[in-house]
């Protein structure tokens, strides 16, 4: 089991190159995983491995991030990601998705789903809040002024990102350095993801778009999922969601922050399971 590897596939979507991954398994239900900002397909592959026998798990590199091709416009809105998933998911012909996102990935997850929602018959949204909070915008301030844009060894990026995330194993966080990097010709290590990213984050005031109203759009069984020690999404805020969201539950991730399922892949691992083999009743 620890050998299997996903297969490197490519798609033209809206003009640019997309990478994902494709844990096989073709015939069963589909599973697109969406990663967070600054984050890469590879950071689902201990999920994937695991989900990867009763799910065809497909893990996206969306825009500017891993290995799919930057935008020449620095064109990363919302409204942007939401065009290239559902082309994504059009070109591929997914039906009857199980659609999972991480942080952005999760935005973007919730968006697609209010907006297509015939496609997703379950629907788990991560650390994904849908506005502004100072809490949030604080530790997203404190997480880009400590990533580092260009260091030594992998070894020094580990050391940093474990510092913003103590809970994430050596081992982890080596992989997901290890794939979030790239070397350049005079060995220096720096990320793969479009930097102008950054730039647009911190311009804006750390602001992102409110999408609260769409909530109310989402017709299918939901699970909310926060860390426990998280200070991205409250405990208050994933109520909320669940008040508005007609089938939603939520569960908290111990020993975990803003990445659990990095941070605690077993327990995270458990609460879907159990979400997928249930899910909400709730009306």
């Amino acid at each position: 089991m620890g050998a299997a590897k996903p297969e490197d596939r490519y798609l033209d979507i809206n003009g640019l190159c997309l990478h994902y991954l494709d844990w096989g398994n073709y015939g069963h239900q589909p599973m697109l995983l969406l990663h967070g900002f600054l984050s890469h397909a590879h950071a689902w592959d201990d999920f994937a491995l695991n989900s990867r026998y009763r799910f065809h798990v497909i893990a996206l590199d969306q825009r500017g991030h891993g290995e799919s091709e930057w935008s020449r416009e620095a064109a990363y809105t919302l409204d942007d990601h939401i065009v290239d998933i559902a082309r994504f998911v059009e070109a591929l012909n997914l039906t009857k998705l199980i659609l999972i996102g991480h942080s952005m990935g999760g935005r973007n997850a919730l968006f697609y789903t209010a907006c297509i929602s015939q496609n997703v018959e379950r629907l788990i949204l991560v650390e994904a809040r849908p506005g502004n909070s100072p809490p949030a915008s604080e530790a997203l301030k404190h997480l880009l002024d400590n990533l580092p844009l260009q260091a030594n060894s992998l070894n020094e990026v580990v050391r940093a990102v474990q510092a913003i995330y103590p809970y994430l194993s050596w081992e982890i966080c080596h992989q997901m350095a290890g794939h979030g990097f790239r070397q350049t010709a005079d060995g220096m290590f720096v990320p793969r993801d479009d930097i102008r990213m950054i730039q647009q984050s911190e311009q804006s005031g750390y602001f992102i778009e409110d999408i609260w109203p769409f909530l109310k759009n989402i017709p299918c069984p939901t699970l909310v999922v926060r860390g426990k020690e998280s200070p991205f999404l409250s405990q208050e805020d994933a109520e909320e969601m669940c008040r508005l969201i007609p089938k939603a539950e939520w569960r908290e991730i111990p020993e975990a922050t803003h990445m659990p399922v990095q941070e605690n892949p077993n327990a995270f691992y458990r609460v879907v399971s159990h979400f997928l083999n249930h899910g909400s009743q709730r009306k």
